[in-house]
């Protein structure tokens, strides 16, 4: 069974039925219950099945929710067809009844379809207008039959009444709502209709909201992605494995960066970093950060003084928004790596033997703040040796402090010699698996 189509058992619900002697005091309690229940999360799917359970049975023994599909996949509204017609997803049923399969059969969830203008379906959509029908004859039966191809269609709706609620947010019809009555001894009426109407407008504006934080969140997914290197350049001496996760969710998508960036002939600079903050402006101020520490490291200064340099940059670029970064520069005549930190967790070195530990790199503060000094550390980096740079959604979450999380990464990469992209693989197989996860970035460069 999908599990978008929710059973109600109707000797479990009896009584619940809101009839048309409701008092408005009765009407307003229901509402005010719908408005509790129903947009608890930004998630448009989960929006709509919340809808179905408040709606079936108090208003009607069947519903559904029919959403502009491009509005799902794009977050975009399509422009009006010619005639009248739009192209929509059922997203959420419910019903409660006897016989819930047939009706699943005939109105399957996430069925994506046009119901032409002459149907009230089209018709509620065309105009933005309830549309009701108190009790439906055999030809609309058969018109949504032929219409979708299913015989079953013309013997279930006949005899019911029918009452179709455009989903209205912010002046445009997003989809409508769809009720059924299958007992005509108590039709919808027209004092039904502005609890339609009002259940299906609440409705609209969570799925719009939802719209427009997806729609914002592939906006500054696409952003990162444009300002993420997309392959790294080689580095004489040094093997190198890169892994890029984005968060899960808009209130985590952030600024994390990460680059491999020639200096000279024998050395090369290594750079993750996080800008504080989420959403679009914190990529874009990671865009420009790269490309500033991209600029410096031609320079081939010291990692202090770039961090320095640096520091000027995210100062000017904005007064409140603040980031980390650590910046290493490797050395393959001398097997030594000079690194700074501005904020950043320290860096995981591997020796050849396979212990791990974080390098006691002062972290310094971060980018944006008024502090002029930065101190280098040097280690050294033996063939075989490895370093491991991250930003915080490698060891950081609500499960696990911090220095829990540094202790689990460098159990990770301790151990006996492996590739280092099946390091990579082991590192991010751990992550948690929730809902809310931040960005993830991780860089390991191998000594050769």
């Amino acid at each position: 069974m999908n599990p978008y189509f929710v059973i109600k058992d109707p000797r479990s619900r009896a009584g619940l039925r809101l009839s048309a002697s409701a008092t408005s005091q009765e009407r307003l309690a229901f509402l005010n219950e719908a408005s509790s229940r129903i947009g608890s999360t930004l998630d448009l799917q989960q929006t709509c099945r919340e809808l179905m359970d408040v709606a079936i049975p108090r208003l009607a023994d069947t519903g559904g929710v029919m959403v502009q599909e491009r509005l799902i996949t794009e977050g975009e509204f399509p422009a009006r067809a010619k005639d009248g017609s739009a192209l929509v997803r059922r997203v959420s049923t419910a019903v409660a009844t006897h016989n819930p399969w047939e009706w699943d059969d005939a109105f399957p969830v996430d069925e994506v379809c046009v119901y032409p203008p002459y149907l009230p379906q089209g018709q509620a959509m065309a105009t933005g207008e309830t549309v009701l029908v108190p009790r439906l004859d055999r030809t609309v039966g058969e018109e949504n039959a032929q219409a979708f191809q299913r015989p079953v269609i013309a013997r279930l709706l006949p005899g019911s009444s029918f009452l179709v609620a455009p989903l209205l947010a912010r002046g445009n019809v997003l989809g409508f709502l769809v009720l059924l009555r299958h007992d005509c001894s108590e039709p919808f009426q027209e004092s039904d209709v502005p609890l339609a109407e009002e259940l299906a407008a609440r409705t609209a504006i969570c799925i719009d909201n939802a719209r427009l934080y997806e729609r914002e969140r592939r906006t500054a997914l696409m952003l990162q992605r444009s300002l993420l290197p997309t392959g790294l350049q080689r580095s004489p001496g040094l093997e190198i494995a890169y892994r890029y996760l984005p968060a899960s969710d808009l209130a985590e998508v952030g600024g994390d960066w990460f680059d491999v960036i020639p200096v000279t002939p024998e050395r090369t600079a290594l750079v993750v970093g996080d800008v504080m903050g989420h959403g679009i402006r914190a990529a874009a101020t990671m865009g420009q950060l790269r490309t500033a520490t991209q600029t410096l490291a031609s320079l081939d200064l010291d990692p202090s003084e770039l961090l320095f340099r640096l520091n000027h940059v995210a100062q000017q670029l904005s007064s409140d928004q603040i980031a980390t970064c650590l910046y290493a520069t490797y050395d393959r005549t001398s097997g030594k790596i000079a690194m700074a930190s501005a904020g950043h967790l320290p860096p995981v070195l591997v020796e050849p033997a396979g212990q791990a530990a974080t390098v006691p790199v002062v972290p310094g503060l971060p980018l944006g703040v008024d502090v002029e000094t930065w101190e280098t550390c040097t280690v050294d980096l033996p063939p075989g040796g490895l370093l491991a740079l991250y930003t915080d959604g490698v060891v950081e979450s609500r499960e696990q402090s911090i220095d829990q999380g540094l202790s689990g990464l460098c159990t990770l990469l301790s151990g006996p010699p492996r590739g280092i992209e099946r390091i990579c693989d082991l590192i991010i197989n751990a992550q948690r698996p929730t809902d809310k996860r931040d960005d993830i970035a991780l860089l390991l460069a191998k000594a050769s």
